[in-house]
């Protein structure tokens, strides 16, 4: 059994040398079994490269002869102008000289420039056909590797480095079951999101998932309208004469109509029993709360302010720092707080806090609710976690290597520092599940949330209602066949703009009221539907199968399930409808 982390921070640079070894070497095993020729490829990638050099030269000589070109164009035309308008009636030497020259550069130009600038242009042709022909060719010798790329390869990698942390094929309605059944998961949280991605599994045999949902709320938005109003006045002058004016006046109106804003984040879920009752909320700090400075004394000030008021039941540790960095008077249990939260814990969550050269520091919010843990980290937000193999396709091998190693390693950062805040609490590491997962007679069937994320990667655009303008909320519903695929129909919730126009009356110079009109789309809901099919792998995942071997099997799975198939995360599926 893997041993506990005991100072996730400091024990960091151990997992990171070993995470980037394994990537190191699992790109070199995807290189053997491709059989892609890397000296090959490089030698390959450098012509392309001297080509594209050359052809930079070429442009940049087609530029400048062009510009040449227009100069002589347009010098040639001004003495064409200058003869025509002096002519030989009273000056003769100008009209000459303007013919010498004209005439000078017309031969220039025909027999010099023009074929100049043909040759250059052809030349730059070729030579771009054949950057195309050997980036073609290019594509083609690493195309054996580009095929090997999985969707779990940075799962496997990151439970190789921290045997603690191991993933799922995909998330299972037993996993979903056992959230909601043993730790209190309420589904309410994904009533009106979408699930973009997610990762389920298990640390030390307690359940967590990573997921990226899309939800939407209600802003506003400003629109303006303008209206030109003109009118004329009469005026007299000194004479007693009439004088009709003309006055013009721009006014304007803004109105805010309800606008809906769609937005994704990135949670971290866990489930463990320790500490059954407990709830609280911690924030990340906006300041750095350097020990001593202005920020931190006032802090620490409103928090022993905060434990002397006895109605408030809350007793600070004796580690004044860790109570002003991670902050949670909302805390209901003093006895099982500090069950979690031992020393030890405590200076880690500390280190992990100050830390920003291995970590990300306070980045992250952390919220407990009885046997239930939820951590939004800010690093989570933008990185591609949903692992797509496409991000490693490349024609250059060194270059494939490179993002193939330094994604992978970020990625691992991220995802290691996320459960980072768990793993500094002990009591977490040594908590594990007393009864079985619940259901866990039940056949291993995908759950919603796979299904979703699974709909969200054929696309919204799928299934989005034809008049829709927004964004979509996508849920599924499934139905099982018999002969074991699943068929899922998508709901697609999103909005249609209905132009309206609002009339603002404004005040005008001229002594008026007038209305402005401003127009404005009202946002009504609109549902589109669709459906597709997919089928679950059920056999044991193979985490030691040859590459290769991982390619043959996916290529028989898509095979068996019909054209047009796609197989994600050990799911097979295809479109069957849509809008």
């Amino acid at each position: 059994m893997a041993e506990d982390i005991l100072s996730p921070v400091e024990q960091f640079p151990e997992f990171r040398q070993k995470f980037h070894e394994i990537a190191d070497k699992t790109f070199e095993e995807l290189t053997k079994a491709s059989g892609v020729d890397p000296d090959a490829n490089r030698a390959l990638c450098r012509e392309i490269q001297e080509l594209k050099s050359a052809n930079e030269k070429t442009s940049s000589k087609l530029t400048w002869w062009t510009v040449l070109c227009v100069f002589m164009w347009i010098v040639t035309a001004a003495c064409v102008i200058v003869c025509i308008s002096k002519g030989f009636r009273e000056d003769w030497v100008v009209p000459t000289i303007c013919i010498v020259v004209g005439v000078t550069m017309l031969v220039l130009l025909f027999w010099k420039i023009h074929p100049i600038i043909k040759m250059h242009k052809a030349l730059k042709r070729s030579q771009e056909e054949l950057i195309k022909s050997k980036e073609k060719e290019a594509w083609e010798q690493m195309a054996p590797l580009n095929r090997l790329y999985d969707w779990d390869i940075q799962n496997r990698m990151i439970s190789q480095a921290v045997p603690r942390i191991q993933f799922d094929p995909y998330f299972t309605n037993q996993r979903l079951a056992d959230l909601v059944n043993s730790y209190g998961w309420d589904e309410n949280f994904s009533r009106d999101r979408s699930v973009i991605f997610s990762h389920s599994g298990l640390i030390n045999g307690n359940p967590f998932v990573i997921a990226r949902t899309r939800e939407m709320e209600w802003g506003t938005m400003e629109y303006t309208g303008e209206l030109v109003v003109e009118w004329t006045t009469v005026e007299y002058d000194s004479d007693g004469k009439k004088h009709t004016r003309r006055h013009s006046e721009t006014l304007r109106a803004t109105v805010h109509k309800p606008y809906p804003n769609y937005f994704d984040n990135t949670y971290l879920i866990y489930g463990n029993t320790a500490a059954p009752d407990l709830n609280f909320n911690r924030k990340k700090n906006d300041d750095e709360l350097a020990v001593g400075s202005r920020a931190y004394k006032r802090k620490l000030k409103d928090l022993e302010k905060f434990s002397r008021d006895l109605k408030n039941d809350f007793a600070m540790a004796t580690n004044e720092e860790f109570e002003v960095l991670f902050t949670t008077t909302d805390r209901n249990n003093n006895q099982q707080y500090f069950l979690l939260f031992t020393p030890l814990a405590q200076e880690n969550m500390i280190k992990l806090i100050r830390d920003k050269e291995q970590g990300y520091g306070d980045d992250f919010d952390f919220m407990k609710h009885r046997k239930l843990n939820t951590l939004y980290a800010d690093h989570l937000q933008e990185l591609p976690l949903d692992m797509n193999p496409c991000m490693f396709w490349n024609s250059n091998y060194d270059e494939a290597k490179h993002t193939f190693i330094n994604t992978t390693c970020e990625n691992f950062r991220a995802i290691y520092f996320a459960f980072a805040p768990l793993l500094n609490i002990p009591l977490y590491q040594q908590m594990r599940p007393v009864s079985a997962i619940y259901g866990n007679d039940m056949p291993r069937q995908s759950s919603y949330w796979e299904q979703e994320a699974l709909a969200n990667y054929w696309g919204e655009d799928k299934f989005a209602h034809p008049d829709c303008v927004t964004k979509s909320i996508l849920k599924t519903m499934e139905t099982r066949n018999g002969d074991g695929s699943v068929s899922v129909n998508v709901n697609a919730y999103g909005y249609r703009a209905e132009p309206r126009v609002d009339y603002v009356s404004k005040y005008c110079s001229n002594g008026k009221y007038y209305d402005v009109p401003v127009h404005w789309n009202e946002y009504l809901p609109v549902t589109g539907i669709g459906s597709f099919e997919m089928k679950e792998d059920t056999e044991d995942e193979k985490p030691d199968m040859d590459p290769l071997a991982r390619l043959h099997e996916t290529e028989r799975k898509l095979k068996d399930f019909g054209e047009a198939s796609v197989f994600r995360r050990h799911i097979t599926s295809r479109m069957m409808t849509n809008n």
